[in-house]
């Protein structure tokens, strides 16, 4: 796997970086409006990014980590009014990099979630819509321009879709971060240039068992191996007990002999969850 450099990653976590910005680009649109909303909006992230937030390390979602996402999205659903109110009072922030070139910008406060969406293209980061959202009764209300949903040079297929399209990046980022900080997973940082897997990382099921990191800096990659692998490393008291051990008599044939096993300790057991059996 090829972690490719995101020049809107440089720049954000990069405050004096005059340089990378050449490269961070507005979508094309067919509506010209809305190329003066889309530059407002980048704007106000470049004001957020001059008071220089704690963005963290970029965070790589793996495929198995958004398994999680969206079996635990249940649980999250009754209690999001309260987690956006948690997630905006310690102004949770960051930078995911998510599957089809996507990198996804967010930040939460005022009880919102601010959010920036991304394109990466031929070394370029392209700036596709901007939604600022809020959680009432459950829900995720996606507040985005009308021109921007309707254009369609920014967004496919029905008014419907489109709107579906924006709640479910919302929806995403949510989640993401409720299960960052109530469902125990595993992390790795993968240092700049050529990452090799050992053994028990969250990475070895990659190909190769290897990560080219030319981002430019560390990223955290977010895996899930634990639910898909149960792994109990205590000692486990076994009681003594009964049972039927085959054994061969001297002709070799086989017989049964009931015996009894003393107790003992066994340490620890690896299984698959049931869930994927």
């Amino acid at each position: 796997m090829i972690i490719k450099k995101r020049p809107i990653i440089t720049w954000l976590l990069n405050p004096n970086d005059l340089e990378s910005v050449s490269d961070i680009v507005i979508s094309g649109v067919a509506n010209p409006i809305n190329y003066g909303i889309l530059l407002s909006d980048l704007n106000l992230l470049g004001h957020i990014r001059a008071e220089k937030p704690n963005w963290g390390l970029p965070e790589l979602v793996m495929p198995s980590f958004e398994n999680v996402m969206r079996q635990s999205a249940r649980s999250f659903e009754k209690v999001m009014p309260d987690l956006f109110e948690e997630f905006s009072n310690s102004e949770e922030c960051g930078i995911l990099l998510c599957n089809n070139n996507r990198t996804l910008v967010y930040g939460f406060g005022g009880n919102e979630l601010h959010l920036w969406c991304f394109t990466e293209q031929h070394g370029k980061s392209i700036f596709n819509f901007y939604t600022c959202n809020t959680s009432v009764k459950g829900y995720i209300g996606v507040k985005i321009v009308d021109t921007i949903i309707a254009d369609n040079l920014l967004f496919e297929g029905s008014l419907e879709q489109r709107q579906h399209t924006a709640a479910f990046v919302a929806n995403f980022i949510a989640s993401y971060v409720a299960v960052k900080k109530y469902v125990k997973v595993e992390t790795v940082i993968v240092p700049k240039g050529k990452f090799s897997d050992v053994d028990g990382t969250p990475l070895e099921y990659i190909e190769k068992k290897k990560v080219i990191n030319n981002l430019g800096q560390e990223v955290i990659v977010m895996d899930s191996k634990w639910f898909r692998k149960i792994v109990n490393d205590n000692n486990i008291y076994v009681r003594g007990f009964w049972r039927m051990q085959n054994k061969k008599n001297e002709l070799g044939e086989w017989y049964k002999e009931l015996i009894f096993v003393d107790s003992f300790v066994r340490h620890g057991y690896h299984r698959n969850a049931k869930i994927e059996d």
